[in-house]
C-alpha cells in the first residue's frame, strides 16, 4: 500500500512540475510583447510601498512600467516622442484591497542628470487613474539611477496621498537584450530544460 501512494504522490509532482514548467513558458512569451524588444522602449517591473509620515506602510506595490523618454543632455527640445506609462498594482499587508491604477498620458517639461551620481530626472505631468476617475495633470517625477533603477513620484496632495506621505515607488530597467536570450532559450528547449528561468 505504500508503495501505491509513493507511485501515486510521484506521479502526481511529475505532472505538477510538467504543468508549472508549461505555465513559466506562456508567462514568458506573453510577458514580453515584441514591441518591448525593438529597442525603442524601456521597461521593467514596479516594487515599493505606501508609507505615513510615521513609517506605517499601509500599501504594498508590485507592476510594470514602460519609457521611451529622450536621453537628459538631448538639446534639440525634441520631446514629442516621449512617454512614460505605469500599472500599479495595490495590496493591503493583509491581503485586502487589491486594485489597480494607472499613469499615462506623461508631458514632459524639463529633464537635467547628474554626472556625478550617474542620475537622469524627468519632471512632467500625468494622468493618473484613481477610485473617482483619472485625475490630470498631476506632477510627477521620473529619476534613473545608473540605467538600472527608475524612482517615480507623483505630488502626495494631487493624488490624496493614496499612495503614501512619503511614495516609495520603484522599478527596475530590464535589460531587452536579457529578456530576448531567456524568450530564445524557452523557445529552444520547449519546456523541458527551466534552468535558465530560476536565475
Amino acid at each position: 500500500m505504500q508503495n501505491y501512494i509513493a507511485i501515486i504522490f510521484t506521479a502526481f509532482l511529475i505532472t505538477g512540475f510538467g504543468s508549472l514548467g508549461l505555465k513559466s513558458n506562456i508567462l514568458t512569451v506573453a510577458a514580453l510583447p515584441l514591441d518591448f524588444l525593438d529597442k525603442t522602449y524601456v521597461f521593467g517591473p514596479i516594487a515599493g510601498v505606501a508609507e505615513d509620515k510615521n513609517g506605517t506602510i499601509s500599501w504594498v506595490l508590485a507592476g510594470v512600467w514602460r519609457s521611451s523618454l529622450p536621453s537628459s543632455n538631448d538639446t534639440s527640445g525634441n520631446d514629442t516622442g516621449a512617454s512614460f506609462n505605469a500599472a500599479i498594482e495595490m495590496v493591503r499587508p493583509d491581503g485586502s484591497g487589491r486594485h489597480t491604477h494607472t499613469i499615462t498620458d506623461f508631458t514632459l517639461l524639463n529633464s537635467s542628470s547628474q554626472t556625478d551620481t550617474n542620475s537622469a530626472f524627468y519632471n512632467g505631468t500625468s494622468t493618473v487613474s484613481l477610485k473617482d476617475g483619472p485625475a490630470l495633470d498631476i506632477p510627477t517625477s521620473i529619476k534613473f539611477s545608473n540605467n538600472n533603477i527608475l524612482t517615480i513620484w507623483m505630488d502626495p496632495k494631487s493624488v490624496e496621498a493614496h499612495f503614501g506621505e512619503l511614495p516609495s515607488i520603484f522599478g527596475i530597467v530590464e535589460s531587452p537584450e536579457f529578456d530576448l536570450s531567456i524568450y530564445d532559450q524557452v523557445s529552444m528547449t520547449n519546456g523541458t530544460n527551466h534552468s535558465t528561468l530560476a536565475h
